[in-house]
């Protein structure tokens, strides 16, 4: 597979799709869910830990997801083959759906078991690994 880097192309990639709305609402019920606890129970520490220990994988996902989106069709808003790649391994949903819950559970282990069971990395490389996979699977046009 040639890749060739992200780029102006004949591929419209709009921000103004239901996907990318979805995403976003994702990303903005988290966000209201930490105001709501912060706002009924401004000095609970630990369900502020809770909180974050719980949702701060998907909060990353979700962020890295709204930033690449954003990035990408704004900077190429009719995209190239591998800019088209990247907007839909997003926006389709499969990789968040498959690696937020495998980064999710290693990041658990790995945190009640003290780092005693190191499965923090091994699930982001799974998760990367599969991001890839997505990627080659609408960069070679499915």
């Amino acid at each position: 597979m040639n890749l060739v880097p992200p780029g102006p192309g004949p591929i419209p990639l709009s921000l103004n799709t239901t996907p990318f709305y979805i995403l976003l609402a994702s990303l903005g019920l988290f966000i209201v869910m930490l105001l709501v606890l912060h706002a009924y129970y401004p000095n609970r520490k630990r369900g502020f830990e809770g909180y974050v220990q719980a949702a701060g994988v998907s909060l990353a996902f979700l962020v890295f997801a709204v930033v690449l989106v954003v990035t990408i069709s704004t900077r190429d808003p009719e995209g190239n083959r591998t800019s088209y790649a990247f907007y839909e391994t997003i926006l389709t949903g499969y990789w968040l759906a498959f690696s937020i819950p495998v980064v999710t559970v290693g990041s658990s282990v790995q945190a009640r078991t003290r780092g005693a069971i190191r499965w923090l990395v091994p699930s982001i490389a799974v998760a990367f690994a599969m991001f890839f996979i997505v990627f080659a699977y609408y960069y070679a046009g499915h």
